[in-house]
């Protein structure tokens, strides 16, 4: 029998709510945002984001303006591809050693 599951809010969605309760975004980016995974997606990559410097917020007359800085993203998605694919040779390396 499937376990049902629980249609209490997660404190990450209750966040997320809160969050964006004053933001006036679009009614589906509301909903995707407010969802169980879309809430814990957004608590990880916001602050990776804002401390990787591709996205900005400063507050102008008590409203936050959020800026994205794209040359800055193409940068930072070089560099996670790169990390991405030396850590794929070190997994083959290290199958490659362990694993025969």
């Amino acid at each position: 029998m499937a376990r049902r599951r629980s249609s209490k809010e997660t404190y990450a969605q209750k966040v997320v709510e809160l969050a964006t309760s004053t933001l006036p975004l679009p009614t589906p980016v509301k909903s995707v945002a407010k969802s169980r995974w879309g809430s814990r997606l957004l608590l990880v990559l916001v602050p990776i984001l804002i401390a990787s410097g591709v996205v900005t917020i400063s507050w102008t007359g008590g409203l936050p303006n959020i800026t994205v800085n794209k040359d800055r993203a193409v940068v930072v998605g070089q560099e996670v591809q790169q990390e991405a694919i030396k850590a794929a040779e070190r997994v083959q390396q290290y199958r490659a050693t362990n694993f025969r």
